[in-house]
């Protein structure tokens, strides 16, 4: 798929992916144990609908909108929405203590604040006496709220809608690509935010298309805060471009068991993350019989070494491994800021995994796309 010349910005990007594939999943969420999807056309609803109800408070280019949330489809409409009036979306990750918060919500004048549930709630609601501009909360799930009243808090059903009519690819094309789309802040919320325009976001979208080679056949799990770009651009975005699957977790506690479920066939994760699929094998590897050991010591080493051996060495015992991690489907793995560890890395390539690094030269180039660095320095900070 390419950028045709009426994609000034994401949202007109996006908006274009979904009139030509409107019946077609998009997005997945695992919800009480079933895996449930969207398709374009329910996640073009979803955008409208949360667009009606910004623009009906006024919010248009120039404002600020924040998104303290969890990684989910609610946060992926609520970005778009943003955007698709011409505002500045601000994702800030949901372990953010107050102050930094605050600091945040301060710095950018910003307006609206969408929130996970009552957890983030209770955070905002302790601030926003020192936050002039924030006039609107919106909350997506309103679980131990329902005796809850403020004039300037709502429900995500409620406030959607809006009195009047919004039209997601109408207000799309208007958005001007050098608008600024979103601001991006450390983890910890501290320094000043990082602003990126429509333009470099595109920009940094048609170099995943080509590093990355996202299809629309493959499954993407994931498993980092939309606040860290590595989800947010070389995952969603990248995502939404080339027709890729997202599939949302059902909790950060069943990451591991989602992504054995799901056997995605692209996994973008920090190194953290990394190391922890490291350690998993590891462990299960000294808790097995001694035979066991044996095997899964000579097939790393077998897979590190490729060939025949490291053939027969997949056959016969680091396919069940990479089936047991999840890992059996995946063609692609990455990651950004920290560097994974060369031992882990190392573990990979004998799974016959290479994890590329966004900062990184794409494999068999000559250099990296300086356009990251900033981007990545400034969220990894």
């Amino acid at each position: 798929m390419s950028q045709t010349s009426e994609s000034q910005s994401l949202p007109a990007l996006v908006a274009q992916r979904a009139a030509a594939a409107p019946g077609t999943t998009i997005l997945r969420r695992k919800a009480r144990g079933i895996w449930k999807g969207a398709s374009w056309a329910e996640l073009t609803e979803q955008v409208q609908r949360i667009g009606a109800g910004l623009l009906d408070i006024g919010i248009a280019g120039g404002d600020s909108v924040a998104i303290i949330a969890e990684t989910r489809p609610e946060t992926v409409y609520c970005d778009l929405a943003v955007q698709a009036c011409g505002a500045a979306s601000i994702v800030i990750h949901t372990d953010t203590e107050a102050p930094q918060v605050e600091d945040i919500l301060r710095a950018t004048g910003t307006r609206v604040a969408f929130v996970e549930g009552e957890e983030q709630l209770d955070k905002l609601l302790s601030l926003r006496a020192r936050c002039p501009a924030l006039s609107r909360i919106v909350i997506f799930d309103m679980k131990g709220l329902r005796e809850f009243r403020d004039p300037q808090c709502s429900g995500l059903e409620a406030f959607a809608g809006g009195s009047g009519g919004f039209s997601w690819t109408e207000a799309a094309r208007k958005v001007r690509s050098d608008q600024v789309a979103v601001i991006l802040f450390p983890k910890d919320g501290s320094g000043t935010g990082r602003t990126l325009t429509h333009r470099e976001i595109l920009q940094m979208i048609a170099g995943a298309r080509t590093r990355l080679g996202l299809q629309p056949r493959d499954e993407r799990l994931a498993v980092l805060s939309m606040s860290d770009p590595v989800e947010r651009i070389w995952g969603l975005y990248a995502a939404l471009d080339s027709g890729c699957i997202s599939n949302y977790l059902e909790s950060a506690d069943t990451a591991a068991e989602n992504l054995q479920e799901l056997q995605p066939t692209v996994l973008g994760a920090d190194a953290e993350a990394w190391a922890h699929l490291h350690a998993t094998a590891t462990r299960a590897g000294k808790a097995a019989t001694m035979v066991q050991r044996v095997l899964y010591d000579w097939a790393v080493q077998a897979g590190r070494g490729g060939g025949a051996g490291g053939a027969v060495a997949n056959v016969l015992v680091l396919g069940a491994v990479r089936r047991e991690l999840g890992l059996s489907k995946v063609r692609l793995a990455y990651t950004g800021g920290e560097p994974v560890s060369p031992q882990t890395l190392d573990w990979a390539r004998s799974l016959g995994i290479t994890i590329q690094r966004i900062e990184d030269s794409a494999p068999g180039g000559d250099k990296p796309d300086r356009r990251t660095d900033p981007v990545m320095q400034r969220a990894h900070a």
